[in-house]
């Protein structure tokens, strides 16, 4: 603890002057966040995943269930959306079908040991073709191994990983917990709104990202298709995080009950953003990646909206064990 401390505070008089009460006030507030922020997880026994899911699916695709697939296996801590590609259903192709079926033959393949998640893509999308189902999907795969997890992207999905940490609201002494991000994926296009993707068209298929992370206790992994991300901000996702956990954080409270609201709470502000696509005023991400290959867009764009949200926790703090999907 001793050392924890001293961390925080070394960190913070860095341009900014600390006064004596706002020392003490850093002491006490990390006392009551130590189950929190934690120098090291060694010995602390193996980490879990605790998840929650929300998939509101475009309000005009509600009865065929939207275009994503997700799900989120506690058992092999990994997680995995996918977002299947609109332009199928031009051919009279539910490209919705495609991502759920890519999302269980990918489950399928991932043991609850380490798991080469390019592989299981790999073959997922060798069974698919096998099939002869039509159509395609961008991917994004997870698995917590120890302290590192994987994440494999393809395509415009996304994925961060926040980690709460101490911040200080300007006028105030009193320091808060609020999620920094740690990592953050970066979107796989040809050209704007043209994601990398798998289908069972004769195109090459672009190598997907692959990265390993360093994790502890408390962090906090959000991954989301693109009707999440084109709609909000991460400063706007890190907002909700802090709003739906902050209480539990503060008092030192379990946060795995808190995790199913949070996942509404993305995909429902997603959406509600999304449904704002003839309000000139309000700027989106997918706006800005518009603007930044020269075109004219402003508004919301209305989406599949799906995230998975995972704690990471030590086996004595995980929640429900039950396997999450849309499959």
């Amino acid at each position: 603890m001793a050392l924890r401390l001293a961390f925080t505070r070394r960190h913070l008089l860095r341009g900014r002057r600390v006064t004596g009460r706002h020392q003490a006030a850093i002491g006490a507030r990390s006392r009551s966040f130590s189950d929190f922020i934690t120098a090291s997880d060694e010995g602390l026994g193996r980490l879990k995943l605790s998840f929650a899911a929300a998939c509101l699916p475009h309000p005009d695709k509600v009865d065929k269930g939207g275009e994503d697939g997700y799900f989120a296996c506690p058992s092999s801590r990994s997680f995995g959306v996918a977002d299947g590609v609109g332009g199928w259903a031009d051919s009279g192709v539910d490209p919705g079908l495609f991502a759920r079926r890519l999302m269980r033959l990918c489950l399928e393949g991932i043991g609850d040991d380490e798991s080469d998640l390019q592989e299981a893509l790999l073959k997922a999308t060798q069974r698919i073709l096998k099939e002869k189902l039509e159509g395609g999907s961008t991917a994004l795969l997870g698995q917590l191994n120890g302290t590192t997890m994987a994440i494999l992207n393809l395509g415009d999905s996304g994925a961060m990983l926040l980690r709460p940490a101490l911040r200080t609201p300007p006028g105030s002494d009193q320091p808060l917990l609020f999620p920094r991000v740690v990592f953050r994926s970066c979107d796989q296009t040809h050209y704007f709104n043209c994601p990398y993707q798998l289908g069972s068209g004769n195109a090459p298929v672009e190598a997907p990202d692959f990265i390993r992370v360093r994790v502890r206790t408390g962090d906090l992994v959000v991954a989301a298709t693109d009707g999440v991300f084109d709609n909000l901000f991460d400063h706007q996702v890190q907002a909700i995080v802090a709003q739906q956990l902050g209480k539990a954080w503060s008092k030192g409270a379990p946060v795995t009950p808190h995790l199913s609201g949070l996942a509404t709470s993305i995909a429902k502000q997603a959406q509600r953003i999304g449904q704002q696509e003839d309000h000139k005023d309000i700027i989106t991400p997918f706006a800005l990646a518009a603007h930044s290959e020269g075109l004219s867009f402003r508004g919301g764009k209305l989406d599949d909206t799906t995230v998975v949200v995972g704690l990471v926790c030590n086996d004595s703090d995980a929640g429900d064990s039950t396997l999450l999907h849309n499959f």
